[in-house]
């Protein structure tokens, strides 16, 4: 409770005063709110005492009132709050604290809800007002955003929704309903396997082209990072900007090699996958970008446990972003889209090659939820059409059993595609003794009896 000063009168103790500070005038209301345990203050506007008293008196009562129906005693205008709520989720994202999807939010509050909610009480915002929001946003942008935007721009909205119900500025039962008017996005172009490879092919001639040092060293990068998206199915960007080669770990198991990545930071936070084996030629090509391993194999430098960042230039500098080289190096190729339909091709479409591989491979939905961190649902729905074409080669191979099915039989598809890529991208092919020596045996078994019934 506040200290009593000298011009303080007891309307009822512990719960309701007036008061009038040294140096001014009008008399201040001092009520104890129930609800919210702590102290309202108000001026009362005059500075007459009777007056005073009666403003308190009826201050207290329509407060008492308006707990008893559930609304707030205390309003803020929107942006005092939304100021409160974008500046913690600044200082999350700045101290890796917060997920990644927070800027989104900052960024949606300063752009969009500040400069059309900002002068509405929080407590006032009805559905009503939600509809005015929705043609704003629609006059201020000039097209009618995606459902993903809106759901973000919805999703931030609670967020300082909920700050101000914890605050007590307004309660659970004013909290607006909204609507997503925007129409879905457009799926992600795919690549084909030998779209990949005839992209890289292309890259490889394309760094060299570049006018700068620096343009080629970035574009030499690039390539290296198509290829291990492409291998991983790590997020691009999110999952790989903070990647250090301390997160990287190599597990001997079973005559074959484990690589173990622990990614810092993502969409869904910190995760952890494992690597295929034919992953280590594109870190042994990484680790070559720096001359300052030059006296350390690669065993060596995963041993070492270095914070120093994987995609790095020869110059040592990182990229901020493969996104903008990316987009020029497909639209020089002319593969921004498949020439069939407009879908654009985008880094994340490496990240759709790998889930394609993998299914092809035989890996479940199930699977592939751990090691991409996205539901075994959402995958399932993304990429059922595989399940079509797997069938489909399937029924167009017949029963042709000549040797080269029979070699099939120990080459996986998939993996051959992976390996091809790999190899076109680093130089470095891995013999098949080493990715699999079971079948390496099997396979030599294999065409000496197809050579000896020739």
């Amino acid at each position: 409770m506040p200290q009593k000063a000298q011009t303080t009168v007891v309307l009822r103790d512990k719960e309701l005063y007036v008061v009038r500070r040294e140096g001014t005038a009008n008399w201040q209301v001092h009520y104890k709110a129930k609800s919210l345990k702590r102290w309202i203050r108000k001026s009362a506007g005059t500075s007459n005492l009777n007056d005073a008293k009666t403003i308190a008196e009826d201050f207290a009562a329509d407060t008492r009132a308006a707990e008893r129906r559930g609304f707030p005693v205390v309003s803020k205008k929107f942006k005092a709050v939304a100021e409160v709520v974008s500046a913690n989720l600044k200082e999350q994202v700045k101290h890796g604290t917060g997920k990644k999807i927070y800027a989104d939010y900052y960024r949606a509050i300063d752009q969009y809800l500040i400069p059309f909610f900002g002068n509405y009480n929080i407590d006032c915002i009805t559905p009503a007002v939600i509809s005015e929001f929705d043609i704003w946003r629609y006059q201020h942008v000039g097209r009618r955003l995606k459902q993903s935007t809106q759901s973000t721009h919805n999703l931030a909205m609670n967020v300082i929704f909920d700050h101000a119900i914890e605050a007590g500025y307004m309660t659970e039962f004013l909290r607006p309903k909204f609507k997503n008017t925007g129409e879905a996005g457009e799926a992600r172009g795919f690549f084909t396997h030998d779209e990949l490879i005839a992209l890289q092919q292309f890259l490889q001639k394309w760094t060299t082209q570049g006018r700068t040092q620096a343009t080629r060293e970035l574009r030499e990068l690039l390539c290296l990072f198509v290829a291990f998206v492409a291998s991983t199915g790590v997020r691009p960007g999110t999952e790989t900007k903070e990647l250090q080669w301390r997160h990287i770990e190599f597990i001997e198991k079973d005559d074959s090699r484990l690589i173990h990545i622990h990614l810092p930071q993502g969409k869904t936070g910190a995760r952890k996958i494992i690597a295929r084996h034919e992953l280590w030629p594109i870190l042994e090509k990484l680790r070559q970008l720096q001359p300052a391993y030059d006296g350390l194999s690669l065993d060596e430098l995963i041993a070492s446990k270095k914070k120093d960042y994987v995609f790095r230039m020869r110059s040592g500098e990182r990229p901020y972003s493969f996104v903008n080289a990316f987009g020029d190096g497909i639209r020089e190729a002319g593969m921004l889209t498949n020439g069939k339909d407009s879908q654009e091709r985008s880094l994340y479409s490496l990240r759709h090659y790998y889930a394609t591989q993998r299914l092809m491979e035989g890996y479940t939905y199930e699977d592939l939820e751990v090691q991409m961190g996205t539901s075994a649902e959402m995958l399932r729905r993304h990429y059922s059409h595989i399940e079509v074409l797997m069938i489909a080669e399937r029924l167009a191979g017949g029963k042709a059993a000549d040797q080269g099915a029979e070699i099939q039989k120990y080459m996986n598809p998939a993996k051959a595609n992976m390996m091809g890529l790999i190899g076109l991208t680093t130089g470095i092919y891995i013999p098949l003794q080493e990715q699999n020596l079971d079948a390496a045996k099997e396979l030599e078994q294999a065409l000496l009896k197809s050579k000896r019934k020739g």
